[in-house]
């Protein structure tokens, strides 16, 4: 009479299960003497129970403490889902980038980089402000009625001509400060970018390859002589392009040349 195997079937499904049970257990004991010790050794559970946020001020602070606060309070510190809280957060169009940082036992803290404003865009439907990587931010109102350059004219709202003159308002600020605080209004035309400051009607013609090309030079001699001139406002223009030099587009009257008798 033949034997049966004593063999035991396959069960694949059974190492999952003693894992399960294994994990079952570790997360018992942990969370077991989690409780014990904030019971009777006054131990922090790691809950966030405070959110910072800096890096902004006013409105968009408060925005930002309302939005962090609503996914991030009464969460496990190390638990808490910092990919959604950065993606919700960075939606935001004047958001530029957010450093989250968990401090143990309690408190999440965000440090927002806010994009700054280089340009006011004047269209039909209202004034915005245009940030320094091309984005439209907020409409201009008296919370952020910061004096900075404006594009009006709508040929130079085109999508080159306004990239275009958001690279060049980005240069000057960070590299000829003074200069830049004195643009009333920026323009594109063939030649390049176009400057006009107060207390100077003529346009300022920038160099297209080097937007701060002469800009010194021009402000030494607007100070110490254009200024100071009483045909100021008949000037033509003020050409920045030349190489060290700076050419000044004389009153139509003192430009032509006069006609000698013979």
């Amino acid at each position: 009479m033949p034997m049966l195997p004593r063999s035991r079937p396959k069960r694949p499904w059974f190492p999952w299960v003693r894992a399960g049970i294994t994990l079952a257990v570790i997360g018992g004991a942990g969370w077991g003497l989690m409780e014990l010790g904030t019971r009777y050794l006054g131990l922090q559970k790691l809950i966030i129970e405070q959110v910072s946020v800096s890096g902004c001020r006013g409105e968009r602070q408060a925005e930002i403490q309302k939005l962090a606060e609503e996914l991030a309070l009464g969460k496990p510190l190390f638990w808490v889902d910092a990919e959604e809280l950065r993606s919700r957060i960075e939606a935001k169009r004047w958001v530029r980038g957010l450093q989250i940082r968990k401090d143990p036992p309690d408190r999440l803290s965000l440090v927002v980089e806010e994009r700054r404003p280089v340009l006011w865009l004047v269209r039909p439907n209202g004034v915005f402000l245009v940030s320094d990587d091309g984005i439209l931010l907020d409409r201009v109102s008296p919370a952020n009625l910061n004096p900075i350059p404006v594009v009006v004219e709508p040929e130079s709202q085109t999508d080159q001509g306004l990239a275009r003159l958001v690279s060049a308002a980005r240069i000057l600020r960070e590299k000829q400060l003074g200069f830049y605080e004195r643009i009333t209004e920026l323009r594109w035309s063939p030649r390049g970018p176009v400057a006009y400051i107060e207390g100077l009607s003529a346009p300022i013609f920038l160099s297209r390859q080097d937007v701060t090309k002469n800009v010194p030079n021009f402000q030494g001699l607007f100070v110490d002589h254009l200024s100071q001139r009483p045909d100021l406002a008949r000037l033509r223009y003020v050409d920045l392009r030349w190489d060290d030099e700076v050419a000044v587009g004389e009153p139509e009257e003192a430009a032509a040349a006069p006609k000698t008798p013979h």
